[in-house]
């Protein structure tokens, strides 16, 4: 008898405490990132359940336009964590109409960057400042992720140190923070934006320096077709790498914005080396 009632009492006790757990959980922040670099940044702090992406791997903000399902997760949200008006401008107007969300703009923080390209992610400085402010929200504690982003930062320019003066051609105009923190010489872009295609004198004048060997590899990006770059390069000899500044191949984890930034270090390394 005592030990039906002592398993009864055990059952209860744990199914309460299961309902604790479920309602505090229910009662976390759902917080949206708009898309898969920012989901790596907010992963820090962010529990999966609590974290959606607006943008899924391999759709560039460039590109994209709201469908009624993604208005419903933006209301369900309760922080929204975005790149800002220029590079997401389908997001102003909701940031205008929904005052009583916390908008986190990481382009809030382009003074910390010494550049205005619109791709922040891509400054550790803009990085950090926006993820402490995500982090403060939450009642969280940033310093894991300053500790490891500047490990990472470590990293990547221990691996980059003996390449740092090969010319490259990067896809598209994503890179210039992280180029200019790094110290790397990017010679040029294939296109400004996706969906500009270059002109014929852009064209000829990138021949021009491949053929005058001023290029150690040309990187495209997985989100695009390469048919761009195989018609620019033809068949000169040039090497040829794949950048992704979406970060499609890193896990929302709490390590995986700095396994971006290795990950990328990694792959120019290995391009550019001869």
């Amino acid at each position: 008898m005592f030990r039906r009632f002592l398993i009864s009492a055990l059952s209860a006790a744990l199914f309460s405490l299961v309902s604790v757990n479920v309602t505090a959980e229910d009662d976390s922040p759902k917080v949206l990132a708009s898309m898969h670099p920012l989901g790596l940044i907010a992963a820090s702090v962010v529990e999966r359940e609590n974290l959606h992406i607006l943008l899924q791997k391999g759709v560039s903000p460039h590109d994209f336009s709201l469908r009624p399902s993604d208005i419903d997760h933006l209301q369900e949200a309760d922080i929204i964590f975005w790149g800002g008006p220029h590079i997401e401008p389908y997001l102003s107007g909701f940031a205008r109409r929904w005052p009583d969300k916390v908008w986190i703009d990481i382009s809030s923080f382009s003074e910390l960057a010494k550049i205005k390209d619109p791709h922040y992610w891509m400054s550790v400085p803009a990085t950090l400042a926006a993820q402490k402010v995500l982090a403060d929200t939450l009642g969280k504690d940033s310093s894991d992720f300053q500790r490891r982003v500047e490990a990472a930062v470590e990293y990547s320019d221990r691996v980059l140190e003996p390449v740092r003066e090969r010319g490259f051609f990067v896809f598209h105009r994503a890179y210039d923070h992280w180029v200019l923190e790094r110290g790397l010489n990017q010679v040029g872009a294939f296109t400004l934006t996706p969906e500009q295609k270059p002109g014929m004198r852009t064209v000829q004048l990138m021949r021009e320096q491949l053929r005058a060997g001023k290029v150690a590899c040309v990187f495209r990006e997985p989100e695009y077709s390469p048919a761009l770059v195989v018609t620019v390069v033809g068949d000169l000899p040039v090497k040829h790498g794949e950048l992704d500044p979406q970060g499609a191949y890193a896990d929302l984890s709490r390590d995986g914005y700095a396994y971006f930034l290795t990950e990328m270090a990694d792959r120019a390394a290995n391009c550019l080396t001869p």
